[in-house]
């Protein structure tokens, strides 16, 4: 893809359509349709390897906590949803599957292959986490799978040539569709060096070329970009790339109840954790694209799907071995422990005091995962912090100037903040213990920090901070959570999830709550949608 120029950008950037975090299915239409083709586009992406129902978050909702996913409902809802189909039906997955449970963890990934294969994909696109386990089995596993694996930007360093086939090609009840696969562009980069070994995925050059001879050759009646980017990157996509008819996005976990329009091209992101479907209704022209339109952002509520026998019967057999380490209590929640929000979270406030005072450093950080179910009042169990922590990893310490403490933070927000969707990576802002920071998030890049306190005293440039953070495996040392040039770094004999499990058992009970740690000045005090954010600025 030819990257725009920053005034090519500005120009292009007004977003049509809101993809507010609400459940409120909508439809869109565009005129009638009689005699026309017709497909159906079921999506799903980033569960994070959620087998079961669990507590989701449904904010505006009365109880905010509704149980919700799991697999065996999941195949019970894509069944349904196959059977209504008009026309040919298409099951997307957009990856991130194999990562973000501690079953998943603890049998590198084995426990998806299964039931993934019994929801019946027919493309798949894999996430950033897709290797977490590396290289090695990360391609053994998607060779297991059931479903084609379609990856434009994911190249082989000592060949250059691409892993997976970069589009996918499917006739179906008289419709052909062509599938195009993104993974997130900057994963090889950002991710723990060992994970991505030998693969690149910054190679993005040349899409709209390939897309353009993909149209020429095949012909098909719709072409739809299954990407691993995050909403906003989804969007410029489609800005780019007016060739794509469809783009199903995920990597942000956003949940868009409509359709956005970027000129004629339709994007959407189906939300996470197997919580929700997107099923998009495509009546087509006759001589290709759509002419109408329709899309339900669907909750898979355990209220309305029953469970699937024999997906049930499957998710059972591959957890029986860890269900007594899952299960295993660790403290008592008297408040709820969550995840959403993109300024501070109460998770990442449990996590990072714990890693702080593990190092008996002035900052402690949280790997600041954007993911991870909500824990309700109650008891807290092993399965619950590696949901929160899906990796385990070693402590580093050392120490940085105030100076350096800032240019850090600056940076970690221009990746959250960026007036460039292509400089964006992940949706969160830094999460910390002992340091306090206030921002405007709208500001320009560099420019954005207004405060940052340690232990209630402004930061002095030259001042020494002793920070702490996990490791990442295969990064030097003197990176502590992607700060590289830390003084004096020291590896630390407790890892992670024994550091966390042990404070979490020394309290009993846990109560966090947010205590404004991060503060944008120009947002509200809780922001759900990165996205949102982003296409609201001034």
């Amino acid at each position: 893809m030819t990257k725009m120029t920053r005034r090519e950008f500005v120009a292009g950037a007004a977003a049509a359509g809101a993809a507010c975090p609400t459940l409120a299915g909508a439809a869109r239409a565009e005129g009638p349709g009689p005699g026309r083709r017709s497909l159906t586009l079921l999506h799903v992406t980033d569960t994070h390897a959620q087998l079961e129902t669990h507590p989701e978050y449904l904010p505006g909702e009365t109880p905010e906590l509704v149980m919700m996913g799991g697999y065996a409902r999941l195949k019970t809802a894509l069944d349904r949803e196959r059977k209504a189909a008009a026309g040919p039906c298409f099951l997307l997955d957009g990856g991130d599957e194999f990562q973000g449970s501690g079953p998943a963890a603890w049998s590198e990934g084995e426990v998806m292959i299964e039931p993934l294969n019994a929801l019946g994909i027919d493309v798949f696109v894999p996430g950033n986490w897709e290797p977490a386990y590396g290289p090695k089995r990360f391609l053994s596993q998607m060779q297991r799978l059931n479903a084609k694996v379609a990856c434009y930007n994911l190249h082989d360093t000592r060949t250059n040539e691409r892993v997976f086939a970069p589009s996918v090609t499917f006739e179906r009840g008289g419709v052909k569709v062509a599938f195009v696969g993104v993974t997130d562009i900057l994963a090889s980069k950002r991710q723990p060096p060992t994970m991505f070994a030998g693969m690149d995925t910054t190679r993005i050059e040349g899409l709209r070329d390939f897309v353009r001879e993909l149209k020429a050759r095949e012909k098909p009646d719709l072409i739809v970009a299954v990407t691993h980017t995050g909403l906003t990157i989804a969007r410029q996509t489609a800005r780019e790339m007016p060739e794509v008819d469809v783009v199903l996005s995920g990597h942000s976990h956003e949940r868009t109840p409509e359709p956005i329009l970027e000129g004629r091209v339709l994007v959407v992101e189906p939300g996470s954790m197997g919580s929700f479907i997107g099923r998009l209704d495509v009546e087509l022209r006759p001589e290709g694209g759509v002419a109408s339109h329709s899309f339900r952002l669907i909750p898979v509520r355990a209220e309305e799907y029953e469970e699937d026998r024999e997906m049930k019967g499957i998710v059972d057999r591959v957890l029986a071995p860890h269900r007594a380490r899952m299960d295993a209590v660790v403290a008592r929640a008297r408040t709820t422990i969550m995840r959403y929000d993109v300024l501070e979270t109460t998770a990442d406030n449990v996590i990072s005091d714990a890693v702080r005072e593990a190092a008996g450093a002035d900052i402690g950080f949280s790997n600041g995962f954007r993911f991870g179910l909500p824990v309700p009042p109650g008891p807290v169990r092993e399965k619950d912090l590696w949901d929160l922590l899906p990796l385990d990893a070693r402590l580093k310490v050392g120490w940085i100037t105030g100076e350096e403490l800032k240019a850090y933070l600056e940076k970690e927000l221009e990746l959250v903040f960026s007036s460039d969707p292509w400089k964006l990576s992940g949706g969160w802002g830094p999460r910390a213990s002992g340091l306090v920071m206030t921002y405007v998030a709208k500001a320009p890049a560099g420019k954005r920090l207004r405060s940052v306190k340690v232990h209630g005293k402004e930061v002095e440039d030259a001042a020494r901070y002793t920070m702490a953070g996990c490791e990442r495996d295969g990064e030097p040392i003197d990176v502590v959570c992607r700060h590289p040039g830390t003084h004096d770094v020291k590896v630390l004999p407790k890892r992670l999830h024994e550091t966390l499990a042990d404070s979490c058992r020394e309290q009993g009970e846990l109560s966090p709550r947010r205590e404004g740690r991060a503060v944008a000045l120009d947002l509200p005090k809780t922001v759900f949608s990165q996205d949102r954010v982003l296409r609201t600025r001034a």
